[in-house]
């Protein structure tokens, strides 16, 4: 009787050459795979990686600065408005213009006044009249009665430097009556119109408008004084705030207020443009997110005589992009009265420049 053990033995020799065989008869050559690590390359830029230390100190503007630079030109502008049988009090901002006396503000702040008192920053009160006051610009000069030495007039930012995004600027004003209140934060945006603010009833939906944007904390009684630099020139007129959200107030350029003083200084009020055109919005203009598009042509007015047509698309004045017919009315009214500016026309698929002489509205 064979052996277990034997037996086993010799069944397990007869399977493996019977294996072999078998994988001799059915091998085929394999080729090796590419090994797991090779980089995969690709036409790519290197991403920008900065290897420089964190900075563990941030110098801030010198801010106190800034404030005893500006603080002796911002004042109190104290309204006295008649309600039925009765008197409403309101009060807002304003800035010194000239030593003579005059005062720049809101014209809401001033709106249906019977009395008008300035509080200057020595705690002087004066009585003051309303010079010109537009409620399309929301912006109004007052004239101080008497004679004043001691006025520290404000400075402007030239318009050949306009203000950008992220720059520091600083608000005072006397926001609920609280005198000499100062408030920083950054330029947030640029060219916001009536429906960026969230259509505010306060002011006209058909003004002209073009507001910087600022994360600055503005409260009722800041409207009317200066939105400034950190050399401690006036950027803009802090005017309003959005009230469903948080950190957007909303300032009138510089540019707009030093040419409704010149408008008012040499005409005792302030001439409003035309181009003799209506236009619209166009958010689904072929390769824009937006544009302008013409919707009348006023006969024998400035945009006939210089050929626009229904369904132009305005795409420039003089070189800046626009997109929005708030900017259209906005940068027509800065070049003013009598000013040819240069309007880029798309019309169909052909593009071409046009001079325009602008007028003034009638009746303004």
């Amino acid at each position: 009787m064979p052996s277990p053990r034997l037996a086993g033995h010799c069944q397990y020799h007869v399977l493996l050459a019977l294996l072999v065989l078998a994988l001799g008869v059915g091998c085929r050559e394999i080729e090796d795979p590419a090994p797991i690590d090779e980089p995969v390359r690709r036409d790519q830029s290197p991403l920008e990686v900065d290897t420089a230390p964190t900075r563990t100190q941030v110098t801030l503007p010198d801010f106190a600065r800034v404030a005893q630079r500006v603080g002796p030109s911002v004042v109190s502008v104290i309204s006295t408005v008649e309600v039925g049988s009765g008197r409403m009090r309101g009060i807002g901002s304003g800035m010194i213009l000239s030593v003579q006396g005059e005062i720049l503000t809101n014209e809401h702040v001033v709106r249906d006044a019977a009395a008008i008192k300035v509080l200057l920053p020595d705690d002087t009160q004066v009585e003051a009249t309303v010079v010109v006051a537009d409620p399309l610009f929301d912006l109004a000069v007052l004239q101080l009665e008497g004679e004043f030495s001691t006025l520290a007039p404000v400075r402007f930012r030239g318009v050949e430097r306009p203000p950008m995004p992220g720059e520091w600027i600083m608000a005072i004003g006397q926001p609920f009556g609280l005198g000499d209140t100062v408030t920083v934060g950054v330029i947030s945006g640029l060219g916001r119109d009536h429906a960026d603010l969230g259509r505010p009833p306060d002011l006209d939906p058909e003004g002209i408008w073009s507001f910087i944007q600022t994360d600055a904390s503005i409260n009722i009684g800041n409207s009317g004084g200066p939105l400034v630099d950190l050399d401690g020139r006036v950027l803009g007129i802090t005017t309003a705030v959005r009230q469903d959200g948080q950190g957007l107030a909303f300032a009138i350029p510089s540019a707009m207020a030093l040419e409704f003083i010149d408008e008012v200084r040499t005409y005792r009020r302030m001439r409003h443009t035309r181009l003799g055109i209506q236009a619209r919005n166009d958010n689904e203009f072929d390769g824009l997110p937006s544009a302008v598009r013409v919707t009348r042509v006023d006969p024998d007015g400035p945009g006939d005589r210089a050929s626009l047509a229904v369904d132009d698309v305005i795409l420039k004045i003089d070189g800046k992009a626009i997109s929005r017919v708030s900017e259209v009315a906005y940068l027509t009214q800065l070049a003013g009265v009598g000013a040819e500016v240069t309007l880029t026309i798309r019309r169909g698929a052909t593009q071409r420049t046009e001079q325009v002489v602008i007028i003034p509205e009638i009746g303004s």
